[in-house]
């Protein structure tokens, strides 16, 4: 069980690495995929990949965000960002659909299967201004 319970209107510092301190952004492309399903998967709805997305009406509408994403910070073989959970559930549902939508990318583009990322994302409740 987390340590961290998310609650609304509260911030958070989320963070993880690449399994075995693996590089999971080797390439400008895969930055940007990152920073894409950021955005694509912060929404109530979901939207299934990202490819069927781009050209499903879902992409014209505004669903509610689960998270507000504050900061963030990529490295070559891990990332960090700061958020704060909109939504009952915000931070666990939109780190889930973020983790496993890039690695399901990462694995078919680079004819892999198995574990992206070391394990669950790590959480620190940001209590100060």
């Amino acid at each position: 069980m987390r340590k961290v319970r998310f609650t609304n209107g509260e911030f958070y510092h989320v963070y993880n690495r690449g399994v075995d301190k693996r590089v999971v952004f080797p390439r400008d492309d895969d930055f940007e995929r990152f920073l894409e399903s950021m955005e694509a998967f912060n929404s109530t709805e979901p939207i299934g990949s990202i490819f069927v997305y781009s050209f499903s009406e879902k992409k014209t509408k505004r669903f509610p965000k689960l998270v507000n994403i504050i900061c963030y910070c990529l490295n070559p073989n891990h990332y960090h960002l700061i958020i704060e959970q909109l939504r009952d559930n915000g931070v666990s549902e939109f780190m889930k659909r973020l983790g496993g939508g890039f690695t399901n990318y990462f694995n078919s583009k680079n004819k892999r299967s198995g574990a992206l990322f070391q394990g669950r994302f790590k959480a620190i409740h940001i209590n100060s201004n």
